[in-house]
């Protein structure tokens, strides 16, 4: 099972206008330069249809001449803006995957780390509208991923 590391996805789209549309503006927003490295990182991420981890990422990188200190640097800012998300595979990987930019949640499975986007939209809302009724929060984000087995690995006997 190869994971595609070819080209990221289209991550341009979001229904809310508050919501940066692409990596350059989540950067510009934050006043933080988006450098070769740090795009080349990005979009192996994004274009990955697998969760991968940074010895991965580094080995994928290797002949565009990134190094896995720039590669660890670059995973670190990118997770804490937002544009990388980190999950753990059933064996207890730490890998990461790139989200689309704006609002969705990663459906990963724990043997392949093959990541299916949802958004969880309305049954999330009504759950945050309901803790906020119930605690007296003031709800101002989530973070959820769901882990299961995919068709192909429970096919293959692997699950």
């Amino acid at each position: 099972m190869a994971a595609n590391y070819s080209q990221p996805p289209d991550h341009s789209v979001s229904s809310d206008e508050s919501v940066p549309r692409d990596i350059e503006t989540v950067f510009r927003q934050k006043g933080i330069p988006l450098t070769r490295q740090r795009a080349i990182i990005w979009e192996f991420f994004a274009g990955a249809d697998r969760a991968a981890t940074i010895a991965e990422a580094t080995a994928a990188l290797r002949d565009q001449r990134v190094a896995q200190a720039t590669v660890y640097r670059a995973v670190t800012l990118l997770t804490e803006l937002g544009l990388l998300c980190r999950v753990q595979s059933r064996q207890g990987e730490l890998c990461y995957t790139a989200p689309p930019i704006g609002h969705s949640h990663p459906l990963i499975c724990g043997i392949c780390r093959r990541v299916v986007r949802f958004d969880g939209d309305g049954d999330l809302h009504e759950l945050e509208e309901r803790l906020t009724a119930e605690t007296g929060f003031s709800i101002y984000g989530h973070h959820l991923e769901v882990y299961g087995v995919c068709g192909e690995c429970r096919e293959g006997g692997e699950g």
